[in-house]
């Protein structure tokens, strides 16, 4: 017969309820005043110390006054809490342990008149079937004629002290499968006092059998010959059996404990009743200590409170990182195909050329490094491609290359630089190829495509932002710093900003990246900044770019983390390759950016006028040759 009852302690008491819910709350209310990763875990020591204090008050107000206090019948004795043996009435007999059983099973001779008396307890572990044997040899050492029951089919009963085996037994004996003689054994305490014990059984026997007229019979035959018949029973809360072997008791012999709950004992003494064998007398056992709980109570409210600090800082990480990833569903995504796009649009066998290209400009634009493929491993490259004119043109492009171990590595590509374009077949501006080709090549692939071609260096993945939600980024991160020798301006971007270093907001760093005609105030007259041009432009988008992730790392708390995801949702879209771990990888990699280790890398160029009047930038040197100088890896194979 199989026991339903747990093995541990009751884990939703309302006492862990109120105490863990205070806990939380405090918690909460906590972290919103102290917004910080070490504010969190202040809040959640502070979550700690509530819940474990209020649990200690709210135990402790509960247990005043005795837990058998409401028990109308008599009480046999208090057994003080033993260590030793389970039978200290044999083991230890002057000890104030077995003088207590001797006390109160003399009391249950005088109080009872029963003969056959379930032993039970209002939940495990209260000791029910150590007081049950202990009292059955004073009783027998007494002159008193008890036999012992083990109703117990957990393994947990009375069984697990004599050594002689559960079967057969009584669930034996209830299905007629053995007689009386079979299922009994003798425990011999001394040569002159003797105690029957049947244990449980091994075969498994419905409750029905067990009120059956088989168990009846013996019952009956051995009261014939005994004063005292005791069954160890489990809780009627926890199984069936008690109220089955209810049916051949005259009463019930409670068990409870000092520290026990009183309304569990007052539900047991009611279904004690309620199936026919009401409690006659009770017993405290372990009395004037907590041993149904092998910690103090000190030990066990600093578990509480330690608890409720790690649940609390579990639901705080699992809020924010749901927060995180709703952002991360939200963005938006484009497809990535460079192998794909270069197989629609193959070069010509003498690759794409252009009579009013200089010849040394051919020469440099179509001799690339090529990767060292075991070196292509250790970095990730991210193309960033940043839109500013209707999201027609690429403003800003990066080639990023991030190595998990060495600086990361920035490539500015200006937007001018003249380059072979494999949907028109001849040479364009680079930021031309955004446009795509058709249906068939999207802008960021054809992009990235023409970077490769330049490069030699794969793209890994692209993520395109427009300037609008970079704005927000940078007010989310709190700003960024811009450092002038002088006041400087801008009618047409917008920008103004005094002397030394100013903590810029989106809106005065998206200005300071789009200047073109940058103004400075020397002597009291405005000037126009020498030397700025599109490759100024592209070192102060560097600069944003570095400053706006260095200061992720400097995120006090996930909430702003997630805020920052959140408006990198509005302003970003990310190839349909990147996925969310890699995202993960490259956002921690980033929060411990030193943007002194930032290598940066421009091309050189110069000057050239087309055909048609436009004006565009020649690359002036093999990109093999400028990057060789950061990466020697990525010079040592020419094409």
């Amino acid at each position: 017969m199989s026991d339903p009852r747990p093995r541990h302690r009751k884990i939703f008491t309302l006492a862990n309820l109120i105490s863990v819910l205070a806990g939380i709350a405090v918690f909460f209310a906590s972290s919103s005043a102290w917004s910080s990763y070490r504010g969190a875990i202040v809040a959640a020591l502070a979550a700690g110390t509530v819940s474990a204090a209020l649990w200690y008050g709210w135990t402790r107000l509960s247990r005043l006054g005795r837990v058998d206090a409401g028990i109308d019948e008599p009480q046999l004795g208090a057994i003080p809490p033993d260590t030793g043996a389970p039978s200290p009435t044999v083991t230890a007999p002057g000890s104030p342990v077995a003088a207590a059983y001797r006390s109160a099973a003399s009391q249950l001779e005088a109080v009872t008149a029963g003969q056959v008396l379930l032993v039970s307890s209002p939940a495990p572990g209260q000791g029910a079937s150590t007081v049950a044997l202990n009292i059955a040899i004073s009783a027998t050492q007494a002159g008193r004629r008890v036999v012992l029951v083990d109703g117990d089919f957990s393994g947990d009963g009375l069984t697990r002290f004599g050594g002689t085996g559960s079967a057969p037994g009584l669930t034996d004996l209830a299905n007629g499968s053995t007689d009386l003689t079979g299922a009994s054994r003798i425990w011999a305490l001394s040569p002159t006092a003797m105690i029957p014990f049947i244990p449980s059984g091994s075969t498994s026997t419905d409750e029905d059998t067990l009120r059956g007229g088989l168990l009846a019979d013996a019952v009956d035959r051995i009261t014939e010959h005994a004063d005292l018949l005791l069954i160890d029973v489990p809780p009627l809360n926890w199984n069936g059996t008690a109220a089955a072997l209810a049916a051949h008791a005259d009463g019930s012999l409670l068990v409870v404990s000092e520290n026990g709950d009183a309304g569990a004992v007052d539900d047991a003494r009611r279904r004690l009743a309620e199936v026919g064998a009401p409690v006659v007398a009770h017993v405290v056992n372990r009395a004037g200590i907590d041993r149904t709980h092998p910690s103090s109570p000190w030990r066990r409210m600093i578990k509480r409170g330690l608890a409720t600090a790690l649940l609390s800082l579990l639901a705080f990480g699992g809020w924010n990182g749901y927060r995180v990833w709703d952002s991360w569903r939200s963005l938006e995504r484009d497809s990535l195909d460079v192998a794909a796009a270069e197989a629609l649009l193959p070069l010509p066998s003498g690759g794409i050329v252009a009579e009013e290209v200089p010849e040394e400009t051919r020469t440099v634009v179509t001799s690339p490094p090529a990767a060292v493929e075991a070196y292509e491993e250790v970095f990730t490259s991210f193309l960033l491609i940043g839109s500013d004119e209707g999201g027609f043109r690429a403003d800003v492009i990066i080639l990023a290359l991030l190595d998990g171990s060495e600086g990361p590595v920035m490539v500015s590509i200006p937007r001018d630089l003249y380059l072979p374009n494999r949907c028109t077949q001849g040479y364009t501006r680079i930021n031309a190829t955004y446009l795509g080709c058709g249906e068939d090549v999207n802008g960021p692939t054809l992009l990235a495509l023409a970077v490769e071609d330049f490069t030699g260096i794969p793209v890994d993945h692209f993520a395109l932002f427009d300037f609008d939600g970079f704005e927000d980024i940078i007010d989310e991160v709190g700003g960024v710093e811009i450092c002038v020798e002088y006041p400087v301006r801008d009618r047409k971007s917008g920008l103004d900003l005094g002397a030394g270093c100013t903590n810029a907001s989106g809106a005065a760093a998206l200005a300071w990246v789009r200047s073109r005609s940058t103004q400075e105030l020397r002597e009291g007259t405005w000037r126009t900044m020498p030397g700025v041009s599109d490759l100024t432009r592209n070192e102060r988008q560097q600069d944003v770019i570095i400053a706006m992730f260095s200061k992720i790392k400097t995120f006090q708390s996930p909430s702003d983390l997630a805020g920052v995801v959140r408006s990198a949702s509005n302003a970003f879209t990310l190839d349909d390759q990147l996925g969310v771990t890699d995202a993960i990888s490259l956002a921690w990699s980033l929060r411990d950016l030193d943007p002194d280790r930032v290598v940066r890398v421009g091309i050189p160029v110069q000057d050239f006028t087309t055909a048609d009047g436009k004006r565009v930038l020649l690359p002036a040197a093999p990109f093999s040759e400028v990057i060789g100088d950061v990466i020697p890896e990525l010079a040592t194979r020419p094409v």
